[in-house]
């Protein structure tokens, strides 16, 4: 059976591009979340955040955790520049004044598996 892990870096990776996106600092992000700061610093470092920030990580983001979980051995997962560039598409959407949050949602949905299809038939 393979092992599921967290890509912390892919995680990291997307919520410093929201934070720069809703220019805020790293404190200001943990204050609005009620995590500790610290938590950012460990994963920048490359730690796991614990279930519970990781949760609220994740709802911040808008993201299933799906997006982040990564299995040894499965040739389905995205990762590297096919997930930086869905993640690229997601931020765009929801940075988009003209959409609202749950049409920028069902729009990235419609692209990820799209591209999921062409990608990994």
């Amino acid at each position: 059976m393979p092992q599921t892990t967290v890509d912390v870096g892919a995680l990291y990776s997307d919520l410093d591009r929201k934070r720069k996106l809703e220019q805020l600092s790293w404190r200001e992000v943990a204050a609005r979340l009620d995590i500790s700061a610290s938590t950012f610093t460990r994963m920048a470092q490359g730690a796991r955040p614990d279930v519970d920030a990781f949760a609220t990580l994740l709802r911040w983001l808008g993201q299933p955790a799906a997006t982040y979980m990564r299995s040894e051995g499965d040739a389905d997962d995205i990762t590297g520049d096919q997930h930086d560039d869905l993640q690229a598409i997601g931020s765009l959407l929801r940075s988009s004044r003209k959409m609202k949050p749950h049409q920028a949602e069902a729009l990235e949905s419609i692209i990820q598996a799209a591209y999921k299809s062409i990608v990994h038939p």
